[in-house]
């Protein structure tokens, strides 16, 4: 086993603003919810959605994207900014899938112990998640298109239009089409600067039995802070794609050589996150206001609306303007110094945050409305299914 807890990502060492959430500090976020309208509560509305039958989900499904189209705001207008950078049509682009694991026949001769995915409903795979995952922000974005740093594409998973994903996204104050926006973004952020890292820890999870853990990369276990297995052929395959050192370490590798070893993959571990962590955090912030975003960003939060301010919220402007994984952090502290200084870009900065939480409450809101105009709150239970008509018969 291998502690990863001094890979963790360390808060950075700058001063935290004490103002930047839901835009209080500077009063100019003004009501979230319609004019004389009370706000429903997150357990009315979910109770109200599990009432409704599956054709009435659809039906609600429909027409909360119907109006989330039209609703006017900074949010419609960088989504549709950030859909105009892509030409693809969402259908065509690639399914997620599993990510590859390293093949011991080819990083480890000596040790080729099989490697089988687990089931992903099996209590080690979903204990796995859960223990791994833990740190992640809570978003409530359940996204149908994500950007994979390892392929450096956009893929889907799913169906984007699924009712029950289009309600929690909706309750969560992100619209149709805010997952492809995203997605987009942190593309466009990412001059693949770490490409051969971010695609060696793009592999799949590995334990030293052989399982292999569905929906675990080794980006996301060195990134949990966690104890972790370590096998050869994992260490090694990172070795062999980012290094290309073929010579220096062999499986089996001996325990006198594991620090030197763990501490060269931990290296090129760090840069890669450093590089990833605040792209994505800079396209959290590109979409929403207060949004949840690593530790080591929330306490900046406002000087990232800062730099998308300081760009106008252009994509392509701000991605060449960006460190490499080394200076991620001298540029955050110029940019900091910079702008905690400049009185004319806190309260621009204040403002776009305080604008894109408003957007994302009236995309609650209107989905609230939606859900509780079907009366489904007033039922004692869910209906039952009509049943299916028999299809006439054209036989002779």
């Amino acid at each position: 086993m291998f502690a990863l807890t001094r890979f963790a990502l360390p808060l950075l060492a700058l001063p935290v603003l004490a103002f930047g959430h839901r835009g209080e500090a500077l009063g100019i976020l003004g009501e979230e919810d319609p004019p004389g309208a009370p706000r429903a509560s997150d357990d009315d509305v979910r109770r109200a959605w599990s009432l409704l039958t599956d054709d009435e989900r659809r039906d609600v499904a429909l027409h909360f994207a119907e109006e989330a189209r039209w609703l006017e705001g900074l949010q419609s207008a960088l989504i549709a900014h950030a859909l105009s950078l892509e030409e693809t049509d969402p259908g065509f682009f690639p399914e997620a899938g599993e990510p590859p694991f390293f093949d011991p026949k080819l990083h480890a001769p000596a040790q080729p112990i099989p490697r089988e995915r687990l089931d992903p409903h099996s209590a080690p795979a979903r204990e796995a998640v859960e223990r791994m995952k833990k740190r992640e922000p809570k978003t409530g974005l359940d996204a149908a298109f994500r950007y994979d740093w390892a392929r450096r594409e956009i893929v889907r998973s799913g169906d984007a239009e699924a009712p029950e994903r289009v309600f929690a996204n909706g309750l969560a104050g992100h619209p149709p089409r805010y997952d492809l926006a995203l997605a987009i973004v942190e593309r466009t952020l990412d001059r693949g600067d770490q490409a051969k890292a971010l695609a060696a820890f793009g592999h799949a999870y590995t334990d030293r039995a052989g399982a292999v853990f569905p929906g675990l990369t080794l980006y996301d276990a060195w990134a949990s802070g966690t104890e972790i297995e370590m096998p050869d052929v994992d260490v090694l395959g990172v070795v062999h794609d980012v290094l290309g050192d073929w010579k220096t370490w062999k499986a089996i590798i001996p325990a006198s050589q594991h620090d030197a070893i763990y501490d060269e993959v931990g290296k090129h571990f760090l840069r890669a996150r450093d590089y990833r962590s605040l792209r994505n955090a800079l396209a959290w912030t590109y979409l929403s206001g207060s949004v949840a975003l690593a530790d080591a960003y929330v306490g900046h939060r406002l000087r990232l609306h800062g730099l998308w301010e300081s760009v106008s919220s252009m994509p392509t402007e701000l991605a060449p303007k960006l460190p490499d994984a080394d200076g991620r952090q001298d540029y955050l502290v110029a940019w900091s110094d910079a702008f905690d200084k400049d009185s004319k870009f806190v309260p621009r900065a204040q403002a776009r945050l305080a604008e894109l939480d408003r957007d994302a409450a009236r995309v609650r809101e209107t989905l609230a409305r939606i859900v509780l105009a079907t009366g489904a709150l007033e039922r004692k239970q869910r209906p039952a299914p009509k049943p299916k008509t028999k299809a006439a018969n054209s036989g002779g």
